[in-house]
């Protein structure tokens, strides 16, 4: 019988990946050490060294020309409420963003989609093909060109942490936050979603209508190949916050992942058995 070729769940994933520094990679490992960021440190890194591990338009709730005066008197009036709004002018745009938001404490990685592989047609077992592509890589790294990181110190040169068993990974994280005094609800474990915010042109508006702060699980489609997933700490606990500012630890890893000493410059490839069957 031929088989469509459509995965039944094309957004569930397979594996998990963190692209990082050889040093990290190895804490990462032996302890489980787990550096949470915050998305006001990204926008300031966008600013300072350019965009890919950092991003300017990071946390928007909403976006408009700045002489787009109806939207600018309609989005305002929507988000008064707020107190800590704050409007971000890059270039002759607005973006409204939160500032609580932008300084809760975030822990990102890369999610291995099944829509990635192509379907087969036909049932029965399939090696399957699929490629993480360069920029995800050139990105942490600045976009630097292998011989410019041959010259790194060994300990900041790129690593990339593969997570064979994501269930476990995340219990593990769960465990650790919720012994730091955290309630489960307080840890939102999301996927990003990607967004062209330029599809209406110069003087197009966007209201992404998210409750905060799941504006955080919102990125412009320039970052898309970076396939992201995120643990959120929604949390006014200040003396967690405090301590999330450093690593924690969550234990080994070494029973659940590994870790490679490359800096994939061309993007890597990923090769899958399965065995499929026809779902009705």
């Amino acid at each position: 019988m031929e088989v469509k070729g459509v995965w039944a769940e094309p957004e569930s994933f397979i594996s998990v990946f963190r692209c990082t520094t050889q040093k990290y990679a190895e804490t990462l490992l032996k302890k489980g050490e787990i550096k949470f960021s915050t998305p006001s440190s990204w926008v300031k890194y966008a600013f300072e060294k350019g965009e890919g591990r950092g991003d300017k338009v990071e946390g928007t709730m909403a976006t408009f020309h700045m002489f787009d005066i109806e939207r600018v008197n309609e989005l305002n009036q929507k988000y008064k409420a707020y107190s800590d709004l704050v409007r971000m002018p890059i270039d002759q745009r607005v973006y409204l963003k939160r500032s609580r938001d932008m300084e809760l404490p975030c822990f990102c990685f890369y999610i291995l989609k099944q829509s990635m592989f192509d379907s087969p047609k036909e049932e029965g077992k399939h090696k399957l093909t699929a490629t993480i592509p360069s920029s995800y890589f050139r990105d942490f790294v600045d976009n630097l060109n292998p011989q410019e990181v041959e010259k790194l110190d060994q300990k900041d040169k790129p690593a990339v942490i593969i997570i064979h068993n994501y269930k476990e990974f995340e219990q593990r994280i769960i465990n650790a936050l919720m012994a730091l005094g955290l309630n489960r609800e307080e840890i939102i474990i999301t996927r990003v979603s990607y967004i062209d915010f330029n599809q209406y042109d110069e003087y197009g508006w966007w209201d992404f209508g998210q409750r905060p702060p799941m504006e955080l699980a919102i990125k412009h489609n320039r970052f898309e190949n970076q396939s992201e997933a995120r643990i959120i700490i929604n949390t006014d606990d200040e003396r967690i916050k405090q301590i999330l500012i450093k690593p924690i630890e969550i234990g080994s890893l070494e029973d659940i992942a590994t870790v490679s000493n490359t800096y994939l410059y061309e993007g890597m490839s990923v090769e899958i058995t399965a065995d499929l069957e026809l779902l009705d």
